[in-house]
């Protein structure tokens, strides 16, 4: 079978790379002169910029059978990255499968044959191939929001993806509209030399920061031994059922937890006393108990008005001290995750704090969206304050098309099977158009790969259209339901709920890690219950094991803090069967999803 690449991205290369070891034939067509997609730097195309590092870690990045070299820090900078992917695809013999400069400019089905037109240059040609990978993601054409008398404005109007430095800042008073990881990130790097920088948000959003503890990635609690709890449980967990956690919330959860946690913590008090103890105490806490007969909130309405609002209450004054910055970081933290309109897991986290510390010293002012330009530069927002400024930088994303697409129109992700398949033809598939809540793309475009090179070489059957169709309806109605506020819209790439996608891909390629194969290993054992959700526990089960490198990237993990394996032993021995026992009892909501 002869296979079509469309991007040499991370998501293309790892395809390539598995239709390959599949036998399959494969040709990769790349419009950039070079690998990477959004990792490529260009002056003149979407990408990183001269500034950015990851904001997953490293051992989410990185690919199941391909570690990163030891010295590469947590969160590399896209120099790094782009480096290794290089490798990678000289190791798996790729390079000579892409050929660059090659954008595809239709893609249309004739007969068997996908007939595939191609601009290199000035000369354009059709090829044609049994089946097509379609991993170019959408990050090419800008969103621009539409905002009424927008041609009002005197000042600059631009986009995140088009502003590669910010010399053209350089003084200026800023608004940065969006809070996804680029907003966060371009909001804080404004500070160093812009003279007033505002973020504009239509809502509140989960703010995870880089680092739980020193050393540790903080996508690192991701683990398997929690990461099982039902979504609504889970958001309890994360949002203070444990002694440490800033602004510790009732629930009945939390109630349950403490008790059924009681015995962990007793037998651990001689290493872990003050949160041992502080567990024991809380139990004399009436709240606690209280909170087993009231309904819970467990979140407010998507606002920017209100978190903009709350922001400015808690910043009146510049703070008096390191400690007072600090103390407002952490009430912050809670204030957006409260105005995201969502529980915990039901949206895409921003995974960068800084610039909360920035909102804290007053550096960053909160305000809601723009609701319209009054004429020079004056900029009105949706609570009626106006301010003039000089620029507004959107970080609002990428429309989500496929230009390229002529009788297969996609026009958003309910319409793939596990956002892959397209049901009425399974021989176009699509690698990285699925957005974890949290973790990384690289591990889910694998995965995803390794499902599609064993679908296309006959190993794995899909089920018919009529039940993909079905299993897509069901699908949507959960997301919706879960992602109230961000099902709605009509997006090609799909937000997922990482561990759950991850797992249940895994379970058509048949690599999930059995636990009990791993008896006889008891540090890769301790590493996939309560290590990083990562990559490397694939490699464990199913065709080309490879405990080499799932032992390579045990080995460079930071110790795990006590008190969190407490946590998580606690949730995964003793909670969990009671969980299972719920469920099987007919309480679904209790049913564990991993």
């Amino acid at each position: 079978m002869r296979v079509c690449v469309i991007g040499a991205g991370s998501a293309g290369l790892t395809a390539a790379k598995h239709l390959r070891e599949k036998g399959l034939d494969v040709e990769i067509l790349e419009k950039r002169d070079g690998i990477g997609g959004l990792w490529y730097f260009s002056k003149n195309a979407t990408g990183v910029s001269s500034t950015t590092f990851a904001t997953s870690s490293k051992t989410y990045l990185q690919f199941s059978d391909f570690p990163f070299e030891k010295d590469i820090p947590h969160f590399p900078h896209h120099t790094d990255y782009l480096k290794y992917l290089k490798v990678y695809a000289e190791k798996n013999n790729i390079v000579p499968l892409i050929k660059y400069s090659h954008e595809v400019t239709n893609l249309r089905k004739n007969g068997s044959e996908w007939e595939i037109s191609v601009r290199n240059g000035d000369n354009t040609y059709t090829t044609t191939s049994d089946a097509v990978v379609v991993s170019s993601g959408v990050h090419h054409i800008p969103l621009i929001p539409e905002i009424p008398t927008q041609e009002n404005y005197t000042g600059l109007l631009t986009h995140s993806g088009l502003l590669k430095t910010g010399d053209d800042l350089q003084g200026k008073r800023v608004v940065v509209m969006g809070i996804g990881e680029s907003g966060a990130d371009f909001a804080h790097y404004l500070t160093k030399f812009a003279s007033e920088v505002y973020l504009s948000l239509r809502r509140g959003v989960i703010v995870q920061p880089r680092w739980a503890y020193p050393g540790m990635p903080a996508d690192f609690d991701g683990s398997r031994a929690k990461a099982w709890l039902p979504r609504e449980f889970l958001h309890d967990f994360n949002n203070g059922c444990y002694p440490g956690f800033p602004s510790r919330k009732y629930s009945a959860f939390r109630t349950f937890y403490t008790l059924l946690g009681l015995p962990i913590w007793l037998a651990t008090l001689p290493i872990a006393f003050k949160n041992g103890f502080d567990y024991i105490k809380s139990l004399f806490d009436w709240k606690m108990w209280v909170a087993l007969f009231q309904p819970q909130q467990r979140h407010g309405l998507a606002s920017g008005v209100g978190l903009s609002k709350d922001c400015e209450e808690l910043c009146k004054e510049l703070p008096k001290s390191e400690e007072e910055a600090e103390e407002r970081y952490w009430k912050l933290m809670p204030i957006f995750w409260w105005h995201s309109g969502g529980i915990y897991n039901s949206q895409p986290f921003t995974k960068s704090a800084d610039f909360l510390v920035d909102i804290a010293n007053k550096r960053i002012k909160v305000v809601p969206e723009i609701s319209r330009y009054n004429g020079g530069l004056e900029v009105e927002f949706e609570d009626g304050s106006k301010h003039e400024v000089d620029a507004v930088v959107m970080c609002t994303g990428y429309k989500s098309v496929l230009p390229f697409l002529e009788n297969k129109e996609i026009n958003n992700y309910r319409e793939l099977y596990k956002h892959v398949f397209m049901p009425d033809d399974p021989t176009i598939a699509f690698v990285g158009f699925a957005r974890p809540n949290i973790g990384a793309l690289p591990p889910l475009a694998e995965m995803q790969a390794r499902w599609i090179a064993r679908v296309f070489a006959g190993e794995v059957s899909l089920p018919t259209a009529e039940q993909m169709k079905k299993i897509m309806q069901s699908d949507t109605e959960y997301l919706t339901k879960l992602r109230s506020g961000f099902a709605k819209r009509n997006y090609i790439s799909a937000t997922v709920d990482y561990q759950t996608y991850l797992d249940e891909i895994a379970g058509y390629v048949g690599c999930r890690p059995k636990l009990w194969n791993l008896l006889g290993k008891p540090k890769l054992l301790f590493a996939v219950l309560f290590g990083p959700f990562a990559s490397y526990q694939y490699r464990l089960n199913g065709d080309n094991v490879n405990f080499k490198a799932a032992e390579e990237v045990v080995s460079n993990l930071p110790p795990y803090p006590v008190e969190r394996l407490v946590q998580q032993f606690g949730l995964f021995f003793l909670v969990k069967p009671c969980f299972t026992l719920l469920g099987m009892l007919g309480w679904r909501r209790f049913r564990p999803v991993l």
